[in-house]
């Protein structure tokens, strides 16, 4: 099982950045959490109307059930 985060960081000051975690998951396999860690960083950059800009992911492996 894997969980999504998601790394944003504001266009302005890079160095202001933001996690976002995943709130549909865990996913059984890889592949389904880089998918939606791509959806993710979509999203991000149209809610904020491309002022962040999503810079890293990471598809986190869960040991059992744990989030």
């Amino acid at each position: 099982m894997f969980k999504v985060i998601v790394l944003a960081c504001s266009v302005m000051n890079p160095e202001q950045c933001w996690e976002y975690h995943d709130t549909r998951g865990p996913y059984e396999r890889y592949e389904q959490c880089t998918t939606r860690a791509y959806e993710m960083g979509n999203m991000i950059r149209e809610i904020h109307e491309g002022s962040l800009q999503p810079v890293k992911y990471k598809c986190e492996q869960l040991k059992g059930q744990q989030l």
